[in-house]
């Protein structure tokens, strides 16, 4: 579980740095042979409110890269205290009162049975112009809601890298907007984490045969 913490929290602020500067959409603008920099106008991280839902492993990775940034961090996770909170230099919030101060939103928690962490009543009270980073679990976010929501400016852009069904199809709605950055689950694919995965497996099957823990 260790193994793509760095790798995962990385990506999250690679799809951040996109959606504020419009990266895959410059880039695809300019090899089209055009040079229209006023189209990608963009934003800056710095004194934004960041928005953490889930404050584990690759959530406090995160705060500790967007504080880097100079970001407040705001965070919403029911199994930390405030003390912890104040001792990694974030606020903690709960999540009504996150999403209406959040300039950008990430998502670190595990899919909910049976329920949307983000539907319409979520979008609702956002801030608008909401730019939000999903690298966690497909599932999390009411499609047809968050369409809605970016429709109506309420949320500005989405940069995903996991979707309900993977391989994501080739008509799912979120391909065809340009609001929306999409990667192929690129999360664990680094060289590093690769590796860390690998030797972590090695040690377990060690330890399962030489010292019978299961």
């Amino acid at each position: 579980p260790d193994g793509n913490v760095i790798t995962t929290a990385e990506h999250a602020m690679a799809m951040m740095m996109s959606m504020a500067r419009n990266i895959p959409q410059a880039n695809a603008s300019v090899k089209n042979k055009k040079w229209s920099p006023k189209d990608f106008m963009g934003v800056e991280l710095y004194n934004k409110t960041l928005g953490i839902i889930g404050f584990g492993r690759i959530g406090s990775v995160v705060a500790e890269r967007a504080k880097g940034f100079l970001m407040k961090v705001l965070v919403y996770d029911p199994f930390i205290t405030d003390e912890h909170a104040e001792k990694l230099g974030v606020e903690r919030a709960d999540l009504p009162a996150l999403l209406k101060r959040a300039d950008f939103l990430t998502l670190h928690t595990p899919k909910l049975p049976g329920k949307f962490l983000l539907g319409k009543e979520e979008f609702a009270i956002m801030k608008p112009g909401m730019r939000i980073v999903n690298c966690a679990r497909g599932g999390l976010i009411e499609e047809g809601a968050l369409i809605e929501a970016i429709k109506s400016k309420i949320v500005a852009q989405l940069a995903t890298d996991v979707y309900d069904k993977e391989p994501v199809s080739p008509d799912c709605p979120l391909l065809g907007m340009d609001e929306i950055i999409c990667t192929p689950h690129l999360g664990a694919s680094t060289e590093e984490a690769q590796e860390k995965v690998a030797i972590a497996i090695c040690d377990q099957i060690i330890d399962c045969l030489k010292h019978n823990r299961i």
